[in-house]
């Protein structure tokens, strides 16, 4: 990745198996942090079936091959929302999980929730530095960890916002979708040393 980050997408019901993708490059461990439970490719899989594309948002950063580098969950519960976040090993440290953080928030501001919360585990020192970082209000109980972040109302520069950030991050992506097909056709007609 370049120093610049992307502009995070949202993601469609068409973009499920670029989700399951992202999910199953998790290793062991970091599927622990993530989910609570160290769940198995099949768990991962069934768990990512049955995400609501109509009732929940998730919005991704992918990265030059158009695999998912980072991913955010939000999932909606009356009056409030919960985030749940995932960097690849290798996308880490760039700043991604931050710029999903703001983009999640934005979105649940221009909805009217008015609380969003992280559920993780209290070892996941990288969730509650983000955590933190974001002015959430985190609270130990053993084990696990909740933070909390109050929102505030939506405005209409939060809306314009939003549109224009959708609007940017999807042309974007399809540019980007564009191109990388059109090098693979390239490629495909190359000739090949043989083997």
């Amino acid at each position: 990745m370049t120093g610049i980050i992307p502009l995070p997408i949202r993601l469609l019901p068409s973009d499920r198996a670029a989700l399951t993708g992202h999910f199953l490059a998790l290793d062991r461990d970091d599927r622990r942090l993530r989910f609570g439970a160290s769940l198995s490719d099949d768990a991962i899989r069934a768990l990512d079936e049955r995400i609501d594309f109509a009732r929940d948002e998730i919005f991704g950063i992918p990265g030059a091959d158009l695999r998912l580098l980072a991913v955010v969950h939000v999932a909606f519960y009356p009056g409030k929302a919960e985030l749940g976040l995932s960097v690849l090993p290798a996308a880490r440290g760039q700043g991604l999980g931050n710029a999903l953080f703001s983009r999640a928030v934005m979105h649940l501001v221009n909805r009217g929730v008015r609380e969003v919360f992280v559920h993780c585990l209290t070892e996941n020192g990288a969730m509650m530095h983000l955590a933190r970082r974001n002015g959430m209000r985190v609270v130990r109980d053993g084990p696990e960890t909740d933070a909390y972040l109050a929102l505030p109302r939506a405005t209409a520069g939060s809306v314009i916002a939003e549109w224009f950030w959708d609007h940017n991050a999807r042309s974007a992506h399809e540019m980007r979708r564009g191109t990388r097909r059109f090098l693979d056709l390239i490629d495909a007609f190359r000739p090949h040393p043989a083997r």
